[in-house]
C-alpha cells in the first residue's frame, strides 16, 4: 500500500510534468503558428490602410511612405501595375520567383487583380528561406490599378523558437530538479504530523491517555493535533472517572450486601427464636436492601440518561403542587434526623417540563442538603418568579462546599468534604443525574457554597 506521502510527491511531479507540457506545446509548437498569425494579420491591416491612401500621394511622398513601411515592418515592398510589372520596390528583401511577370501565369496574381486581399506563404528555391507574400489590390473608383506586395521574411520567427527551445531544456532541467527536491521536503513535512498523530492515537487506544501532540502550525493539521490533544484529555477524564465508579459503586454495593449476609446469618443462626432480635435484623436487611435498590435505579437511570435513551414527556403542570408534596415527604426524615425542613412557595407557578424528572431533580437536591446538613439545622426550598422563568432554590446550614470543589460537585461519585459523622443519605450519583436532567431541559442551575455557612443549589426553568 502507497502511503501519503508517496501519493503527494507522485501527485506534485505530475503537476510538474505536466505544466513543462503545456510549457513546451505552447513556446515551441503553437509559437511560430501564433505568432505568425499575429504578426502577419497585423502586416496586413496595415497595408491595406496604406493602399488605400496611395491614390492621395505624390512620388515623392510615395517612396518615403513605402520606406518607411519597409522600417517599420522589416519587410520588402513592391508596386505592380495592372500587367504585373514593377513600379517601383523598396526594402532588402529578394525578389521570389513569381515577382514581376511571373505573376502573370500563377493563379496567387489573378486573385490579386480580382480585387481579393491575398496571403501565401513560400520558400525561396536556393536558400530555403520563408517568406510570407501579402498582396494587397489597389482600388481607383472601384477599379483595381495596381497591386501592393509585402515580402515578409519568417526567419525572425524561427530563429526565436530555435533560442526558446535551448531555453527551455535549461529551464526544465532546473525546474524539474527544484521540484523533485521540494516536493521531496514539502511531503516530508505534510507527512510527518500525520505519522505523530498516528502513533499518538494509536497510544490512545492502548490505553496511555498522557500522550500529547505539539502543534507546530495552525493549519488545519495543527487544528486536528489540538483536537486530539483535546481528546486524550477528556478520555483521560473519563478513564479516571470509569475507575472511580468502578471503585465507588462496589464500595456503594459491597457494604449494604455484607449487611444484608451478616445480618441474615444471625438471623438463622443465632437471634431467630428471640423475636425483639430477630425483628430488628429484619429491618436493618430491609432497609439496606432498600439502599441497594437505590444504589441500582439510580445507577440504571444515569447510564440511561447518558445514552440519551430517556425521552422528556413534557407538559405544563403547577410547580408550587409538585414542590409542596415532595417537601411534606421529608417529614418523617425531618422528625428522625432533626433536620428542620422549610418551605418558601409562591400558588399556581405553571412550567413546561417533564414533572417526573423535576420531582427526581427537586429529590436528590433536598437528599444532598439532608445529607450535609447536622441535627439542628435548616434546609429551605424556596421558589422565586422571575420574568418569563422561576427560580428554585434548596439551601442547607451545613458545613458548605470548598471552592476547589465546586466544579468537580457534579461528576458522578466525587467525593468532596464528607459529612461530620453522618450517614449518607444518597448514593453518590444524585448531582449528576440532576445534571442531566437539567441539561436535558436546556434550563440553567448552579450553586453556591459558604464555608461554615451551607450551599444553596438552584435551577431555573421557563414558565408557560
Amino acid at each position: 500500500m502507497k502511503s501519503i506521502a508517496i501519493k503527494l510527491w507522485a501527485g506534485m511531479m505530475l503537476l510538474v510534468v505536466v505544466v513543462l507540457i503545456l510549457l513546451w506545446s505552447f513556446q515551441i509548437v503553437f509559437l511560430e503558428d501564433f505568432y505568425t498569425q499575429q504578426r502577419v494579420g497585423e502586416v496586413r491591416n496595415k497595408g491595406i490602410a496604406f493602399a488605400r491612401d496611395i491614390a492621395e500621394l505624390d512620388d515623392e511622398e510615395l517612396r518615403d511612405a513605402l520606406e518607411s513601411f519597409v522600417y517599420d515592418y522589416n519587410c520588402s515592398v513592391e508596386l505592380l501595375d495592372p500587367g504585373g510589372n514593377t513600379v517601383y520596390n523598396s526594402g532588402q528583401g529578394m525578389r521570389m520567383p513569381m515577382m514581376g511577370h511571373n505573376y502573370q501565369r500563377g493563379s496567387f496574381f489573378r486573385e490579386l487583380m480580382s480585387g481579393k486581399v491575398v496571403t501565401e506563404p513560400m520558400t525561396h528555391p536556393r536558400f530555403d528561406s520563408s517568406y510570407m507574400i501579402i498582396g494587397i489590390p489597389i482600388m481607383r473608383d472601384g477599379e483595381v490599378f495596381g497591386a501592393l506586395l509585402i515580402n515578409m521574411p519568417l526567419a525572425p520567427v524561427q530563429d526565436t523558437a530555435a533560442i526558446l527551445k535551448k531555453q527551455l531544456v535549461y529551464i526544465s532541467a532546473v525546474l524539474f530538479g527544484a521540484a523533485l527536491f521540494l516536493s521531496f521536503i514539502m511531503s516530508r513535512s505534510f507527512i510527518k504530523p500525520i505519522l505523530d498523530i498516528t502513533r499518538a492515537t494509536g497510544m490512545m487506544a492502548s490505553g496511555d491517555f498522557k500522550v500529547r501532540l505539539k502543534p507546530k502550525s495552525d493549519d488545519e493539521i495543527g487544528r486536528l493535533s489540538g483536537a486530539i490533544n483535546h481528546l486524550g484529555e477528556e478520555l483521560s477524564k473519563t478513564e479516571q472517572i470509569r475507575r472511580d465508579f468502578i471503585a465507588n459503586v462496589s464500595h456503594e454495593l459491597r457494604t449494604p450486601l455484607s449487611l444484608i449476609r451478616g445480618y441474615a446469618e444471625t438471623v438463622r443462626d443465632v437471634s431467630g427464636d428471640n423475636r425483639d432480635k430477630r425483628e430488628e435484623q429484619l429491618g436493618i436487611i430491609i432497609e439496606e436492601s432498600e439502599r441497594l435498590g437505590l444504589i441500582v435505579d439510580d445507577i440504571l437511570d444515569l447510564s440511561r440518561m447518558q445514552s440519551g435513551s430517556i425521552s422528556l414527556d413534557t407538559a405544563p403542570f403547577d410547580l408550587s403542587k409538585t414542590i409542596d408534596g415532595v417537601v411534606k415527604r421529608y417529614d418523617i426524615l425531618s422528625a428522625q434526623t432533626g433536620i428542620q425542613i422549610a418551605c418558601d412557595n409562591n400558588e399556581g407557578v405553571l412550567v413546561q417540563a417533564d414533572e417526573a424528572r423535576i420531582e427526581q431533580v427537586l429529590y436528590n437536591l433536598i437528599n444532598n442538603a439532608f445529607n450535609y446538613s447536622k441535627s439542628g439545622g435548616i434546609v429551605t426550598v424556596r421558589v422565586k418568579p422571575k420574568e418569563n422563568a422561576v427560580r428554585v432554590e434548596v439551601s442547607d446550614t451545613g458545613s458548605g462546599i470548598a471552592d476547589k470543589d465546586l466544579d468537580n460537585i457534579w461528576e458522578r461519585y466525587y467525593k468532596g468534604d464528607k459529612s461530620e459523622g453522618r450517614k449518607a443519605v444518597g448514593t453518590g450519583l444524585g448531582l449528576a443525574i440532576v445534571k442531566n436532567i437539567l441539561e436535558a431541559h436546556k434550563a440553567k442551575f448552579g450553586v453556591n457554597s459558604i464555608i461554615g455557612k451551607g450551599t444553596t443549589f438552584w435551577f431555573q426553568l421557563d414558565t408557560r
